[in-house]
């Protein structure tokens, strides 16, 4: 089993909801870039952080984010009260690493399924295609709530608008909704 770094075990935990409703899954934390470590669960919003963006902006109408330290904070406090979790596929970055990537991604599968029964999550969204085609039939198999047949593609590379529609319709099949404040604000600075 592939053990994943405490940073990002510590940054998610911190934000883990009592109880999941919506449980999102991407498909490995980002590779750090020039030094700086990003995740979706770290505080600091960085102008990489397309996944967090789409996310907020779906589900509490966030529009356009500011950058910056501590940004994120409010917006994550929201998703976690509201009962949304997001965990990834592979617990080590794979966005470096060619020809391991899907040999990574797959070793990967019966871990992230087991982690997605112990959440015993309400809904399931799997976020990017490669993730959908690698745990949807397992998810399904687990009897675990895929509340969407299509990929929700990545919001990146001009897919935003994509990601927003079917992001859009897989919440919409959450029964009962999400009870998130729309639109948040930002906690004053």
């Amino acid at each position: 089993m592939i053990r994943e770094d405490p940073w990002y075990t510590a940054r998610r935990e911190r934000w883990r909801p009592e109880r999941v409703r919506l449980l999102l899954v991407a498909e490995s934390p980002p590779a750090v870039d020039g030094g700086q470590r990003r995740y979706f669960y770290d505080d600091d919003l960085l102008k990489e952080d397309g996944l967090f963006r789409e996310v907020a902006k779906g589900l509490c109408n966030a529009g356009s984010l500011r950058s910056g330290a501590g940004a994120k904070v409010p917006w994550l406090g929201a998703l976690r009260d509201a009962g949304v979790f997001l965990i990834d596929l592979s617990p080590v970055p794979v966005n470096r690493l060619g020809a391991n990537r899907n040999r990574t991604l797959a070793s990967s599968v019966a871990d992230c399924t087991a982690r997605a029964v112990a959440l015993g999550p309400e809904g399931v969204i799997l976020v990017k295609r490669s993730v959908h085609e690698l745990l949807a039939d397992p998810f399904k198999a687990a009897s675990l709530p895929l509340l969407h047949e299509e990929p929700v593609p990545f919001p990146g590379s001009g897919q935003q608008r994509r990601f927003q529609e079917r992001f859009a319709a897989a919440v919409a099949a959450l029964n009962p909704p999400l009870d998130l404040p729309i639109p948040l604000r930002p906690a004053p600075r």
